[in-house]
């Protein structure tokens, strides 16, 4: 059984955004499959965990020790903060404390960096690199750097559909949301990028938008406060607190929107959509990142739109009548997950 050693800054709770879900999946994964041990900044307690106090590029004696006697056979490094400059020079550093073993860099999407940092990149860049964005994949082959698509991983144990509609009904009861309402739901930060004033005509034509923010927004995504403000000032329901069952917010929806159009704002592979899809939920997106590439139309349960031309989307949702969209490929999309790792990994 190979040693892994998987580098990370955040690695606890609350899970609520697709960074975190993404980094704790792969951990529950590698911690069955392989001898695993973790350094991270921010951890839960568990005997493979290294909590570690230390400079923005880990260069520390401490790492440096914990590397050489756990001695692995692979280093993955996930940086929180996705491919930044600084993620690549904590790389680098990674790299020089295990000489012996193969490096991957996960980063799940790209960052802005300016012309001399990509110019250092040519000679810090890493030997191997994986990541759900074409975009990010893209820049890493103008630099030569070995790497391969990867789809994320969701939690099919948590991320089912409801048996029948009592059970919708009761959620609604639950989280206080209008039992007769059309609810369209988007999960994540309440931020510029995530283009969430083009809700605002769905709400105007009878729907009933909800919104869960992320109680993880880091301080630079957030958006001014009048994004939430106009929300609801047009009727919009926002849940901006942590909610532990997101899996409720979709199997209670009608429809899962994904709005998003800046390149940077979100990661390559929007994991609300794969949970939504695994909730059985039909969902409206842009064409955002790899989630066609891996997805398609997933049997009928994906509609990919422009945002002006989003309403006409939900209507022929509603047009459908009683479809059944619980046959989705999300389970095809997490034994890629898997082989690719494993893949990585092994050879």
């Amino acid at each position: 059984m190979k040693k892994v050693l998987l580098v990370t800054e955040i690695l606890s709770p609350p899970y609520d955004e697709g960074i975190k879900k993404t980094v704790f999946n792969l951990y529950t994964n590698l911690d069955k499959s392989h001898n695993l041990k973790v350094i991270a900044r921010k951890a839960f307690e568990d005997e493979n965990i290294e909590q570690v106090n230390t400079n923005a590029l880990f260069i520390s004696s401490d790492i440096k020790a914990t590397i050489k006697s756990f001695n692995p056979d692979v280093i993955i490094y996930f940086p929180y903060a996705s491919a930044t400059f600084a993620g690549y020079l904590r790389h680098r550093v990674l790299s020089f404390y295990g000489k012996k073993a193969k490096t991957i860099l996960l980063a799940l999407q790209p960052k802005p960096l300016k012309k001399w940092q990509q110019f250092i990149v040519n000679f810090i860049k890493p030997k191997s690199a994986l990541t759900p964005s074409p975009l990010l994949k893209e820049f890493w082959e103008s630099k030569n750097i070995e790497s391969k698509m990867l789809p994320l991983l969701t939690d099919l144990n948590t991320f089912t559909p409801i048996s029948n509609n009592t059970t919708k009904e009761i959620l609604r009861a639950k989280y206080n949301l209008p039992q007769d309402a059309f609810i369209i739901s988007h999960m994540g930060h309440l931020n510029e990028g995530r283009n969430l004033k083009s809700l605002i005509p769905l709400q105007k034509a009878g729907n009933q938008i909800v919104v869960v923010g992320s109680s993880s927004t880091p301080t630079d995504a957030l958006g001014p406060a009048t994004i939430k403000q106009e929300l609801v000032d047009a009727g919009a329901i926002v849940l901006d607190g942590y909610i532990d069952k997101i899996q409720e917010i979709y199997q209670l929806s009608d429809i899962y929107i994904f709005p998003v159009v800046a390149k940077n704002g979100s990661i390559g592979m929007p994991l609300s959509i794969m949970e939504a899809r695994a909730c059985a939920t039909p969902v409206i997106t842009t064409n955002f990142g790899s989630l066609k590439h891996y997805l398609g139309n997933d049997n009928n349960g994906i509609i990919y739109s422009e945002p002006e031309n989003f309403l006409q989307a939900v209507n022929s949702i509603k047009n459908s009548g009683n479809t059944n969209y619980s046959n989705s490929t999300v389970t095809s999309v997490n034994e890629q997950f898997f082989s690719i790792i494993r893949t990585e990994i092994d050879q």
